[in-house]
């Protein structure tokens, strides 16, 4: 599919009840998102999965092979009960990793920082809070399975990044 093609879905379905179905190409699921945000390089959403929003994503156009609208009662559904209404987006400057992290730091949230490029089996992933954004990296406070902060940070390159998360019920849990 055509990057115009796709931009054009995602600017025309921005802050509306119009649900994007979008396929990756490191994944052969797809995903639900209310579009809040879109750029050339990232959009934001708000994942939905069956008449439940659960959190907000920051994902990149080029990792996106097909966006579609999703057209049936579920859409219909959400509408008539007002799923988005009290949803307020976050401000976050979605220009650059750089921005992105910035913006998340200064919300001071729990974040899971995805490189799903990799085979679904070895899907990297890290959770914790953003401490420092360099040029090119990420630095993450981060926590083991049992909640546990880890001494020292996490360096990210953000050419390993296909995804982040927030305010997911996942990330909930651990603030």
């Amino acid at each position: 599919m055509k990057k115009e093609l796709k931009l054009n879905t995602l600017m025309n379905s921005k802050n509306t009840y119009d649900l994007c179905r979008c396929y990756f190409k490191y994944d052969i699921n797809y995903f639900y998102f209310y579009i809040f945000d879109v750029n050339n390089k990232f959009f934001l959403g708000l994942e939905e999965d069956d008449f439940i929003t659960d959190g907000f994503q920051i994902r990149k156009i080029s990792d996106m092979k097909k966006i579609e609208l999703k057209d049936d009662k579920c859409v219909e559904f959400n509408r008539q009960n007002k799923l988005l209404d009290g949803i307020i987006p976050p401000d976050i400057n979605i220009n650059s990793w750089k921005d992105i992290f910035k913006s998340l730091k200064e919300l001071d949230r729990i974040i899971f920082v995805q490189d799903e490029h990799l085979d679904p089996n070895d899907c990297e992933y890290a959770i914790g809070k953003v401490l420092k954004v360099k040029d090119s990296e990420v630095h993450l406070k981060v926590f083991d399975a049992d909640g546990n902060w880890l001494e020292g940070y996490l360096a990210i390159p953000f050419r390993f990044i296909s995804s982040v998360t927030f305010n997911s019920r996942y990330c909930l849990q651990w603030e």
